[in-house]
């Protein structure tokens, strides 16, 4: 996926200004900032939930801004964002079930069990209403009925949002072994140096705009990202 020159916002209001952005097969990109730096809302007109004003979005060598973010599920996108991402009121498994909704019913039992592979807690809470489940269960929960769909990229909003730090480490724990899997991931974490220490790369973005990027180690040792972006 690569971006270029993007300007979006909200209403009258533009979050980003000719912001770039690339993500090649395989890797992990982490985005950190400060609050209000525009993260989400990039991460939102990459998966069509905002149409830019201005700018280039290709994915798989596709024009996809301004698609909605049904046509870019179907092109292999998949998006979890940070709040309501899951149907309390229903089992795990019927949320996989939901995150399959696009595939051929007997597809459905095949892909069940890649995602209880992949967090084996789910299988034996499979039938547990999610209202009932930690919140890191929940995350598991939400990352795995999108990849149900077996993206060829996903899309992370606040991954490790209000967890302790055990499940925390837990939850980057799975996303690095859905990496593993070939999967690239694009990620907006508030544990800015985790995520970069895990990151193929990283960009930095303040003020809707592109500051900083580089390799996720390149960033982490950069004295000035560390002043002004990971505290010190």
């Amino acid at each position: 996926m690569k971006a270029e020159g993007i300007t979006a916002g909200y209403g009258d209001t533009d979050i980003l200004h000719d912001v770039h952005l690339e993500v090649n097969d395989g890797e992990i990109v982490s985005l950190i900032g400060p609050n209000g730096a525009g993260k989400s809302t990039l991460m939102k007109a990459v998966f069509g939930l905002i149409h830019p004003r201005q700018g280039s979005i290709r994915f798989r060598d596709k024009e996809i801004a301004g698609r909605s973010p049904y046509d870019i599920v179907k092109e292999g996108m998949c998006y979890v964002p940070q709040v309501a991402n899951v149907f309390v009121q229903l089992t795990a498994e019927e949320n996989l079930e939901m995150g399959g909704y696009l595939l051929d019913e007997r597809l459905l039992p095949e892909r069940k069990e890649r995602v209880y592979e992949l967090f084996p807690k789910l299988r034996e809470r499979r039938h547990q209403r999610v209202g009932k489940m930690s919140g890191g269960e929940r995350q598991m929960v939400a990352i795995g009925s999108a990849l149900m769909l077996e993206p060829e990229l996903l899309l992370l909003d606040e991954p490790s949002a209000g967890l302790s730090p055990k499940l925390v480490d837990e939850i980057f724990d799975n996303i690095h072994h859905i990496n593993e899997t070939g999967l690239a991931v694009l990620m907006v974490e508030q544990n800015a140096r985790k995520s970069l220490a895990m990151a193929t790369r990283g960009y930095v973005l303040a003020s809707g705009q592109n500051r900083v990027d580089g390799t996720g180690q390149a960033l982490l040792d950069d004295p000035e990202v560390g002043r002004l972006y990971l505290g010190g």
